[in-house]
């Protein structure tokens, strides 16, 4: 008996492997997918700006370009373009730390192999005492800001400007997250994702080096059961992340990642493991053999310096 309704997804005509360097961008889903990315051996950078919802915030942030508009709060500096992870009772500190971050993202932008962006919301916030849209209100008064919906044509404007600014061998994987935002009304928060649907196919289907993969459909149709979700009834729970990083894995990995994720996950099993007193010298001898096992010329050509470490860390934490 099939309870599901799952559907195939298209291998990617481009896959990461243990030397790709991956930029991912946007909403909390693709913190969670990028924190998953991290623990490989992959050059990755997740959310340099915290989380941003809409398409136009994600382009803004990564065009490099940083205003020095900013709000005051409690006598805290914040940006508008920005996440409230950036904030400083020094107006001076806080652009300079942004334009840090900037370059850094600009540079990495550059030489990247993969970008993923999440795509939140097709609403955003109209400031009018800046005259422009912003990525965040920061609490300010209401009064000061129009809600407004980006139309498709505007979303695939901005994308095109930032495809633009990327080396044609750049591979982008386009997602809408799965994450509801019932704040906006659940009218019209399918409205907002339908709209940033319909762009992402516009775009997946223009640029050959532009992908969708759809965790947005994964959520609703395939796991479509609250028992999926978190308690708040809107983020997808644990279980639904896992099954979703799995479509993930066997869509964008190579045979040789696939199988390095696959070793490297029963060595975080082991790291996670907490041992009876009595078997700590065991536990031990188990770390001290992984380690070994991960300085060897199997592994050679791989980058292990980052479970190395964790191993190494572990061991050293492994009183007798």
């Amino acid at each position: 008996m099939q309870l599901t309704t799952t559907f195939p997804i298209p291998p990617a005509p481009s896959l990461l492997n243990h030397r790709s360097r991956v930029l991912a961008m946007g909403s909390c889903f693709a913190a969670s997918m990028g924190s998953r990315l991290s623990k490989l051996p992959l050059e990755v950078m997740t959310q340099p700006f915290g989380t941003l919802f809409h398409p136009f915030a994600i382009t803004r942030a990564l065009s490099g370009e940083v205003s020095e508009d900013l709000y005051e709060h409690g006598g805290y500096f914040l940006h508008p373009d920005y996440h409230s992870v950036f904030t400083s009772n020094s107006s001076a500190d806080l652009v300079e730390d942004i334009r840090s971050v900037a370059t850094e993202v600009v540079d990495f932008k550059t030489s990247a192999d993969f970008l993923i962006l999440t795509w939140g919301t097709s609403f955003s916030y109209f400031d009018k005492h800046l005259n422009k849209t912003v990525t965040n209100c920061h609490k300010m008064p209401s009064d000061r800001f129009e809600k407004r919906l980006s139309t498709v044509d505007e979303i695939v404007s901005h994308f095109c400007s930032l495809l633009s600014t990327l080396p044609s061998t750049t591979q982008v994987v386009l997602t809408v997250s799965p994450v509801r935002h019932t704040k906006d009304g659940m009218q019209e928060n399918q409205v907002s994702k339908s709209t940033l649907r319909v762009a992402a196919d516009i775009i997946s289907k223009q640029f050959e080096n532009v992908h969708y993969f759809p965790a947005y459909e994964i959520m609703l149709d395939e796991l479509r059961d609250y028992r999926f979700y978190e308690a708040d009834m809107i983020h997808p729970n644990q279980q639904a992340q896992d099954y979703i990083w799995e479509r993930f894995v066997s869509t964008y990995f190579d045979p040789e990642l696939q199988s390095i994720r696959k070793r490297w996950d029963s060595i975080y099993r082991t790291l996670a493991h907490k041992p009876h007193p009595a078997k700590l010298i065991d536990h031990r001898r188990v770390l001290e053999v992984l380690l070994a096992e991960l300085n060897t010329e199997k592994y050679q050509e791989i980058d292990t310096c980052k479970i190395a470490e964790y191993v190494a860390h572990e061991i050293k934490n492994t009183y007798i």
